[in-house]
């Protein structure tokens, strides 16, 4: 085993061990959902069977390993991990509703099975028993805590909007300044930083402590959603919905602002049938460019300063696992 796959085995491990408990329980709130029945409620049992199990539990890990990080108990994360499971479930049924987002790694989402009405239904039932669990799992907490998490969220969901709302408006145009779209990504990495910062609440961390684990959060949502980027850029399905239906990768955003490769993948981007062929191209010739290599920087920038925000705290296991999943994010980039 190479060092690459070891790395990618590890932080595995760290994800599944620290955030698996949180999402199982969320997959319970949902099948023990009450429905008679009916098109929303095979819509919940979809994606509680299908698409929630496909994922990697890393944002209630966040909350987990935050939580650990400032020397609190990582129990009580586990039903605050499960009601922001829901919630973030929601989000991304609706986000998906937005995009028009059929298929994600080779499973259709909600809305590509069930379609716009049931999908946006489903989200909105997620959405409540989310929020409702969570309300309810504040009133154990003192009420410093509750308050604390409580505001936290709703800020969150805030940025998260207007994320949406510029966003909306960058779709299928080629001619959008990186910096516009960078904006949005570094919107909603806004995620990962409220679950760290929660994590560091439950635990009772100082304010200094609960602001830089939020800033490791921030730091690594961005250099995931470059990540992510790159990932739809290369990735021939993704891609095609990607140009079609959505704002077009970062990747391709920063490469358009060279003349001589803009003049390269324009005919291609025009052509009536697009090919698994000509994405292939296109993603070389956008791979190759010098502005795409600033972005690459970009993204390792944002890396460094996530493992930057770490140095506040005591050398230890959670911090190293912090480390590991930092870092693990240029493995095969």
């Amino acid at each position: 085993m190479n060092s690459e796959s070891k790395l990618m085995d590890i932080v595995k491990g760290i994800i599944e061990e620290n955030g698996m408990d949180a999402v199982e329980r969320a997959r319970e709130e949902i099948l023990g959902l009450q429905y008679n029945g009916g098109a929303v409620s095979s819509a919940l049992k979809y994606f509680a069977k299908v698409t929630l199990r496909g994922g990697l539990p890393v944002f209630p890990a966040l909350i987990s390993l935050s939580c650990e990080a400032v020397g609190g108990k990582t129990k009580k994360t586990t039903s605050i991990g499960a009601a922001m499971t829901l919630v973030a479930a929601a989000a991304d049924i609706h986000d998906d509703i937005i995009d028009q987002s059929k298929t994600k790694y080779s499973k259709k989402t909600v809305f590509g099975k069930f379609g716009g009405d049931i999908a946006l239904l489903a989200g909105d039932a997620l959405l409540i028993q989310g929020l409702m669990l969570l309300h309810r799992e504040c009133e154990s907490l003192y009420k410093e805590q509750a308050e604390a998490i409580l505001n936290l969220t709703f800020q969150a969901f805030v940025e998260i909007s207007q994320a949406e709302a510029i966003e909306t408006k960058l779709r299928r145009k080629f001619d959008t300044p990186p910096q516009e779209y960078f904006e949005v990504i570094r919107k909603k990495a806004v995620i990962p930083e409220l679950h760290c910062k929660i994590g560091a609440v439950l635990g009772n961390g100082d304010s200094a402590k609960i602001e830089g684990l939020g800033s490791y959060g921030r730091a690594f949502g961005i250099a995931s959603a470059i990540r992510e980027e790159f990932i739809d850029l290369l990735e021939y399905p993704e891609l095609q919905s990607r140009l079609t239906k959505e704002c077009p990768p970062l990747p391709m955003l920063y490469a358009l602002q060279n003349p001589k490769t803009k003049a390269e993948i324009t005919p291609l981007l025009e052509s009536p049938k697009f090919t698994e062929k000509k994405s292939r191209i296109i993603a070389g010739i956008i791979l190759d460019t010098k502005e795409v290599a600033e972005l690459k920087n970009v993204m390792n920038l944002a890396i460094q300063d996530g493992l930057e925000k770490l140095q506040m705290l005591p050398s230890s296991k959670v911090v190293k696992n912090f480390k590991a999943l930092a870092i693990s994010l240029k493995e095969d980039f």
